[in-house]
């Protein structure tokens, strides 16, 4: 898959995947994120927006509001379905599932 044809939850979802097999990628990632896309994205850095990294701790929940469209009015259903990344809250706890069984050493299968 072209890096072009990635969403943004996709390439999230593989940032988070090798920050949690990858020690010393985490810190890079953490320290300087940025370069971190340019570097494996091949992403020109001065055409990437802001980056900021924050590190959940066990037993909190960060939630990030998306910045509020420039356009006036209510959004419609298939507007707040990019924003919420398809996410609802059954798909949010399966995930939470998920990632809880593999760091318990659960196959389960993905």
């Amino acid at each position: 898959m072209a890096t072009a044809e990635l969403t943004r939850h996709d390439i999230e979802a593989k940032l988070v995947k090798r920050c949690w097999e990858n020690a010393a990628f985490r810190k890079e990632f953490t320290t300087d994120p940025a370069s971190c896309f340019a570097k494996y994205l091949n992403a020109p850095k001065a055409q990437l927006p802001k980056i900021i990294v924050h590190e959940e701790e066990a037993g909190s929940w960060h939630i990030v509001l998306p910045a509020k469209p420039a356009k006036t009015g209510e959004l419609s259903d298939e507007e707040l379905e990019k924003v919420a990344g398809g996410t609802t809250p059954l798909a949010l706890f399966s995930a939470t599932l998920v990632a809880a069984s593999i760091w318990a050493g659960v196959d389960t299968g993905w």
